[in-house]
């Protein structure tokens, strides 16, 4: 609402952009991504799929490695409302959000055993056994299914992370699925791209949380109108409280930023 206010109070927004923020937004719908993503064999190195939301679009005004790895995505979806608002209004061909929530429920529910391999770094440990017994009902095993729980600080630890990426590398995955937190999720997978295969790398956040049910996702109503964001606070107020309204500020600053005629579109 308080977007909806701000966008009709300024100045017409410039509806011949192509980008927002400097990124290049998929044009392209849930169903038609997941049938991509769901390709069992693509060939031209790991695929990063970024789902921006308005926490990213700040953090990507001020860390370099952040913008690298949106720089390097293979698709950008939008997540968040305010951002699929602010889209629509400068005229970006966007169909519909598609948040990291929805594609990993959907995949969770159409990845097949045999078909396709899964290696998944979370944050808990009692997400990697609520994942592994889930994925283990839809007839995962040992050969295509591995989930691991990296230490913290896993990222800067050189010797922790060719070992990791040597058993990435044995697993041969269809899919690397990050539950790790962004900007870190995504950094590392820009980082460590040529050594992660031809895999759909999957920056999820919560989802995995949310699949397993360790945490509540808003009701769908919540979610319809655009207001999850509120639904999360409630739940986690004190983690919540400084993203939500502190940090979000820097939004409003970006579109600003975003609405100069600098010509390279960075925020």
């Amino acid at each position: 609402m308080v977007l909806r206010m701000n966008i009709a109070q300024t100045k017409p927004l410039d509806r011949r952009r192509k980008t927002i923020f400097g990124l290049g937004i998929s044009p392209i719908g849930q169903a038609e991504l997941l049938e991509e993503v769901l390709d069992p064999e693509p060939t031209t190195g790991a695929k990063l799929v970024a789902t921006v939301n308005v926490d990213h679009v700040v953090t990507l005004r001020t860390d370099a490695r952040f913008r690298l790895a949106y720089d390097s995505a293979w698709r950008i979806t939008v997540d968040g409302a305010p951002v699929y608002l602010y889209a629509r209004a400068v005229g970006l061909p966007v169909q519909e959000r598609v948040t990291g929530a929805d594609l990993f429920a959907e995949l969770v529910e159409r990845w097949q055993p045999g078909k396709h391999r899964l290696f998944m770094l979370v944050c808990s440990q009692l997400a990697a056994t609520r994942m592994t017994e889930l994925l283990k009902q839809r007839g995962f095993g040992e050969s295509d299914l591995t989930i691991e729980v990296p230490p913290f600080g896993f990222e800067k630890d050189t010797e922790f992370n060719q070992s990791l990426l040597e058993r990435i590398g044995a697993k041969n995955p269809t899919h690397v699925v990050l539950g790790i937190g962004a900007p870190k999720s995504e950094i590392w997978a820009y980082e460590h791209r040529h050594q992660l295969g031809d895999a759909f790398i999957l920056c999820v956040g919560a989802a995995i949380e949310f699949v397993t049910g360790l945490k509540k996702r808003s009701p769908m109503f919540l979610r319809r109108i655009g207001m999850e964001w509120f639904w999360r606070f409630a739940t986690e107020p004190r983690r919540l409280f400084h993203r939500y309204f502190v940090r979000s500020f820097g939004f409003f600053l970006a579109i600003v930023a975003d609405q100069r005629p600098t010509g390279s579109g960075h925020v």
